[in-house]
């Protein structure tokens, strides 16, 4: 309840709360109201995107991440809200099929550390028009070693950024690298 108001603000921030708490929703209505809002006001071109992105550390995770703001979308859109477009970003999954996806233009990417740097580094898309960046179950990240690819990944916003760190524990590392 407490941070989707602060979201919504533009604020960082850092977000921990137990499993099946909500954290999913508390960061992904923001990021798909800010992208219906951009898509109302001047509507992406092709191969434009994103305004926002969710790093996860899991395939599975993001996966699960994608279905429910494609979800969630998808149920504005048939109530006149303009369509937002929503890439998977993950190993695993047919390049052509991603392609697919960029090439209309897409307001949000739902993605894999390992997967988002690779494209980034093979400019399939850039981050030129990225605003708003969450890392879900950033302590899970940080331990599995992605701590360097998230830096990375942080190097090729070229504006200011709202970053909203979620997680259901806050270890000591995971304060140092906030």
């Amino acid at each position: 309840m407490q941070g989707i108001p602060t979201a919504f603000a533009g604020r960082d921030m850092i977000g921990i709360a137990f499993t099946g708490s909500g954290k999913t929703l508390a960061f992904s209505l923001p990021i798909i109201m800010f992208a219906a809002e951009e898509q109302a006001r001047i509507p992406y071109a092709r191969g434009e995107g994103p305004t926002g992105m969710i790093v996860c550390p899991s395939r599975e995770l993001a996966r699960q991440t994608y279905e429910s703001v494609k979800g969630i979308a998808e149920t504005m859109e048939k109530d006149g809200f303009p369509q937002i477009g929503v890439l998977l970003c993950i190993g695993g999954i047919n390049m052509s099929d991603q392609q697919h996806t960029m090439s209309k233009g897409f307001h949000i990417v739902v993605a894999t550390p390992g997967r988002l740097q690779d494209m980034l580094e093979k400019k399939k898309f850039t981050l030129e028009s990225c605003k708003y960046l969450c890392l879900d179950e950033a302590d899970r990240m940080i331990d599995m070693g992605f701590e360097e690819d998230v830096r990375n990944i942080m190097g090729y916003f070229k504006r200011q950024r709202q970053t909203l760190l979620f997680s259901a524990t806050m270890p000591k590392k995971i304060q140092d690298f906030a």
